[in-house]
C-alpha cells in the first residue's frame, strides 16, 4: 500500500523548512568583509552589513523592540513594560580615512561653465550611422491596404 499524504512527504516538508527559514538563515549565513573590517569615517558611504555596529545578540534586541519578552495580560498597569538593557564589550575598529572625492567641491559648476569640452579622440563607431531608418514608418497602412485592394481587385 502507497502512502498517499502528500502534506507529509520527505522533500515537500524540506522544502518548506527551506522557506520558513529562510530570512533568519540569511542574517546568520551571509559572510562579512573579512576578519580586520576597518571602519570608515568617510560620510557619504552608507555603511551596510559589517558597518562597526554589527551586534552578536541581534535576535534578543529584535524581539524585545517586538515586544515578544512581555507576558500577556488584561492589565497594562501592573504589567509594565521592563525594557532589558543587553550590553556587550565595546570593540574597539580600526578607522580607514580614505574619503571619496567629491566633484561638486572639488570642482565647482562656475570654475567649469567656460571652460570648453572638446575630446580629440576618434570614435570606434559612427554615431551618426543609424540616423535614417531604411524602411518607411509613420504610413497609414489602412489607406494602402484599401489602395492595393482597389489596384489588384479591379471590376
Amino acid at each position: 500500500m502507497s502512502f498517499t499524504r502528500f502534506h507529509d512527504d520527505e522533500c515537500r516538508m524540506q522544502k518548506q523548512m527551506q522557506e520558513q527559514t529562510y530570512t533568519g538563515r540569511y542574517m546568520l549565513n551571509v559572510p562579512g568583509n573579512g576578519v580586520n573590517m576597518p571602519f570608515t569615517e568617510d560620510p557619504y558611504l552608507r555603511l551596510q552589513k559589517w558597518g562597526a555596529n554589527w551586534n552578536n545578540n541581534a535576535i534578543l534586541i529584535d524581539n524585545d523592540l517586538r515586544g515578544l519578552n512581555n507576558k500577556l495580560s488584561r492589565d497594562c498597569y501592573t504589567n509594565e513594560k521592563k525594557w532589558n538593557i543587553y550590553s556587550k564589550e565595546l570593540q574597539n575598529y580600526p578607522t580607514n580615512q580614505k574619503t571619496v572625492q567629491q566633484s561638486r567641491a572639488t570642482n565647482p559648476a562656475w570654475e567649469l561653465r567656460d571652460k570648453q569640452q572638446y575630446k580629440e579622440k576618434i570614435l570606434f563607431l559612427d554615431p551618426q550611422e543609424n540616423i535614417c531608418i531604411p524602411f518607411h514608418n509613420n504610413l497609414n497602412t489602412r489607406m494602402l491596404e484599401k489602395d492595393y485592394y482597389d489596384k489588384n481587385n479591379k471590376y
